[in-house]
């Protein structure tokens, strides 16, 4: 038993420790039905030869299914599987919330032609990420910051003309002036609209959409 126990330690991938590879095999399908069948061979035995052999044949019969996982590779494929899953499950919740953003910046009513044409890019920008992680499997927090901070300028940008309006119907002194409010907002919204367009075009490995049509039409 202690020979498979070192076998079982020998072989992880991607820099795996021994604890995360065991506890991320454990949640497999495989890692479950491994213990499911050890609980079983060892309550059989029990039953027949005692407690003390039925628990040994259970250890064993865990152990040298380990072995041969762990030996033949698969152990760190379903372990490196099962991390992925659980990175991409965290990853989706980040994701719910990209999405209730991108559907907050069509509530915005702004009549600044310019301001509500870069809120919409700002918006197909966030669908365009959505899909790009989706496919990889991956996202990128900067863009999320980017996508976020869109939504923080909108606010700002109306909460000024709201009070640049007040101001005016009562005749007010501008207490808190927002010099050249429209084109810094643009320019503030076309920075972070960058940033999303940059984090879609690495997320996709460095392709465009024209990229991968052509190698789909090459294939």
């Amino acid at each position: 038993m202690l020979l498979l126990a070192r076998l079982a330690g020998r072989r992880y991938s991607n820099g795996m420790t021994r604890r995360t590879y065991l506890i991320n095999l454990a949640t497999t399908p495989v890692g479950i039905a491994m213990g499911v069948l050890a609980v079983v061979v060892g309550t059989l035995l029990g039953l027949k030869m005692g407690v003390a052999a039925g628990i040994m044949a259970g250890v064993l019969t865990l152990a040298a299914d380990l072995a041969a996982l762990t030996i033949s590779g698969a152990g760190s494929k379903l372990a490196a599987a099962e991390i992925d899953r659980r990175e991409w499950s965290r990853a989706r919740l980040y994701l719910e919330t990209v999405r209730q953003n991108r559907d907050r910046l069509a509530t915005f009513r702004i009549t600044d032609a310019d301001v509500k044409s870069m809120l919409q890019r700002a918006a197909e920008a966030a669908t365009r990420y959505l899909v790009a992680c989706e496919s990889a499997h991956s996202r990128a927090p900067l863009a999320e910051d980017a996508l976020a901070d869109c939504l923080s300028i909108a606010d700002l940008y109306i909460k000024e003309l709201d009070g640049a309006a007040t101001e005016r119907r009562y005749g007010l002194v501008d207490a808190d002036p927002f010099a050249d409010a429209t084109n810094r907002t643009l320019a503030a919204l076309r920075e972070r609209v960058a940033l999303l367009d940059k984090s879609i075009l690495d997320l996709n490995g460095g392709l465009t959409s024209a990229d991968r049509m052509e190698i789909k039409e090459t294939l």
